[in-house]
Parts: structure tokens; C-alpha cells; sequence
């Protein structure tokens, strides 16, 4: 028989519940996982600020004599709305929390991080979107995917992003452009193994590749810096089985978790779209 959860439960299956709903998650969700959480939280009003600069620190050559002029660059901060509210409510038909089988929980837990993964990783595509759009709407071929990406990142590069930082997502079609070209394919080789746990697949002018087969509306590549890409995320409910008393299921109990958070650009010349079909983005 399972542990008890709920009311007569421990807070310490919920947190276990919750580590492995999202562990399940994120391998679902190599865009996702990619923004960042460089946000200052207000303590008094609970709003999330995403800290934003003008400039880099100026470097100037020192004078011993006359020692070397103040310069200044202003941080200013982006308010990130906390508008995606989500959560997971599964039945579990025929058990009681008390008397719910570890198997079944497991099985429960599982899907639950399946879908809260493929929610959240449409959430961050979404947010991609509102990038820089290119107005180039002719579909990619096998003699001009990789020089096309190279050449965005390199328009990228005269903006100030750093090859450190950004990514290549490519779809289905895309990714197999490239695996035709033999530039790339070399590039296989070069990747380390933390690379390889993201899923990459080569890399264009030092920048990682990874496929993404949930993009739609025509895209063929997305190029994003993850330092103008922010998220935040919360447990408003940690997962729990919980008994349900509703009127309507008799001896059954529900997988029951909330998530709310909120994703945005900071930048949009941080993120660069190639699509077929721009007037859908």
C-alpha cells in the first residue's frame, strides 16, 4: 500500500512528487529549460523584475596623474507578468489516496511531467515568437540552410550576442538539410557530453543546434541568446494525491499539482525567426 498523502500525508512525498514531475519535464523541453531566471523578486509587492542594461561597464586607459574618468551605464528593469496559470488534476478511479498503489502513483507522476513538459515548452516557443522576424520567407534548401543560419548568427554577432550564450532550434525539415551537409556534420564530433544531454546535434559558427518539432506556423529556425529570454516558475500547489470529495466519484482520489509563472524577451533582437510564413507569427 502507498504512503498516506493529503491531509494525514507528509510534506516530504510532496516535494518528491514535484522534484519528479519535473524531472520528467525537462526532457521534454529543450527551449524551455533554455531561458534564463536572472529576475529580483519584490518582497513587498511579489512582482518579478527582469534587471536590463543600456550598455557594457566602459574600460578607458588609467592616468597615474590624473587618475581616470567616471563613467556610467544605467540598469533599468522589466516587469515579468505572472500570467501562465497551470496545473495537472488526473483520477485515480477506485482508490482512495491512503490506498493508491506506488505503481500507479508512478505511472500518474509520469504523465503528469509528460504534459506539464509539453505545456511548458509551447509557452516558451510562444514567447520566441515575439522576436525579430525575418522578412525572407523563401523555404530553406539543402545548398542554403547551414549559410542562411550562419549568416543570421553572424548578424546576431554585429548586434552584441555572445556565441556562449545563443542557440539554433531548426525543424524537422531543417534538421534534415543539415544533416546532408557535410560543414556540419563534421562540427558532430567537436560536441561535449553536456551538449549532448541538450540534445544538440552539431553546431554553425561555434552557435548549437537543436531540433524542435513543435514550432509550426512555417518556422524553420529560431536563433535566441538565452540571456534576453527570462522565466519564472512556482508551485502554487505542490503535487499530491488527494482524496475527492466532489459528490459525483465515489472511493477515488486525484493527482493534483498547480504551477504559475511567466515567460518573456527581453530583447527582441536577441531572437531571430526564419518562417515560410510570417504573416501567421
Amino acid at each position: 500500500m502507498a504512503n498516506p498523502i493529503g491531509t494525514n500525508g507528509t510534506h516530504k512525498r510532496k516535494e518528491t512528487y514535484a522534484d519528479e514531475v519535473l524531472a520528467i519535464a525537462r526532457a521534454e523541453m529543450n527551449i524551455y529549460e533554455d531561458f534564463s531566471t536572472d529576475y529580483e523578486k519584490d518582497e513587498v509587492t511579489g512582482q518579478i523584475n527582469v534587471p536590463t542594461r543600456n550598455g557594457e561597464v566602459q574600460v578607458s586607459d588609467y592616468d597615474v596623474l590624473n587618475g581616470i574618468e567616471l563613467s556610467q551605464s544605467a540598469t533599468d528593469y522589466l516587469p515579468l507578468p505572472i500570467d501562465k496559470d497551470y496545473g495537472v488534476n488526473e483520477l485515480i478511479d477506485g482508490y482512495e489516496a491512503a490506498a493508491v498503489p506506488d505503481n500507479l502513483a508512478a505511472q500518474r507522476v509520469e504523465s503528469a511531467g509528460y504534459s506539464m513538459g509539453m505545456k511548458k515548452e509551447q509557452m516558451a516557443i510562444n514567447a520566441l515568437k515575439t522576436g525579430t522576424v525575418s522578412t525572407d520567407t523563401t523555404a530553406l534548401t539543402e545548398q542554403t540552410a547551414y549559410k542562411k543560419i550562419a549568416t543570421e548568427i553572424k548578424n546576431m554577432k554585429a548586434r552584441n550576442m555572445k556565441v556562449s550564450s545563443m542557440r539554433v532550434v531548426v525543424d524537422a525539415e531543417t534538421e534534415l538539410l543539415l544533416l546532408t551537409d557535410e560543414k556540419f556534420a563534421n562540427t558532430a564530433g567537436t560536441l561535449g557530453a553536456e551538449l549532448v544531454r541538450e540534445g544538440v546535434i552539431g553546431k554553425i559558427n561555434g552557435v548549437p543546434v537543436k531540433p524542435n518539432y513543435l514550432m509550426g506556423d512555417g518556422i524553420e529556425f529560431i536563433i535566441y541568446d538565452k540571456r534576453f529570454c527570462q522565466k519564472y516558475e512556482v508551485w502554487k500547489k505542490e503535487p499530491s494525491i488527494e482524496d475527492l470529495k466532489d459528490g459525483k466519484h465515489i472511493g477515488s482520489s486525484a493527482l493534483q499539482g498547480r504551477q504559475v509563472g511567466g515567460l518573456m524577451v527581453t530583447n527582441k533582437l536577441g531572437v531571430q525567426i526564419k518562417s515560410t510564413s510570417v504573416a501567421s507569427l
